[in-house]
């Protein structure tokens, strides 16, 4: 058995040092998004905002349940999501074909943060 679990040791360490090295941690990016604006405008706009990128760090582990012989082993889930944290209010004025103005209200992110996720994983 402890031969079985410094096998497992030696495993998860060798991917851990293969895949942290792709690991970019959670942030704020800024970007172009496309925005169609029906009953307006005939072709496409183009608007910088922000987004949030990046891994936050997520496990799954395998627990054993004393209690209960049929399904003696399961696995436990945390997972953490960037996602953001603050957002601030933002408006562009277009100036529709028919020449009416129009205000385009949208969010941008501020700050990106870990947190957890609701977990729809299946054990």
């Amino acid at each position: 058995m402890a031969a079985v679990i410094i096998i497992l040791f030696v495993l998860y360490s060798s991917i851990m040092a293969t895949t942290t090295s792709n690991i970019h941690p959670c942030y704020m990016e800024t970007y172009n998004e496309t925005l169609n604006i029906r009953n307006c405008l005939d072709s496409p706009i183009e608007i910088e905002t922000t987004r949030c990128r990046g891994q936050c760090y997520s496990e799954d582990f395998l627990i054993h349940d004393w209690q209960s012989e049929s399904t003696s082993y399961r696995h436990n889930h945390r997972i953490h999501c960037c996602i953001p944290n603050m957002t601030i209010p933002r408006q562009i004025l277009v100036i529709c074909n028919n020449q009416q103005q129009r205000i385009i209200n949208y969010p941008s992110v501020t700050r990106c943060d870990c947190k957890s996720c609701t977990d729809n994983c299946r054990d």
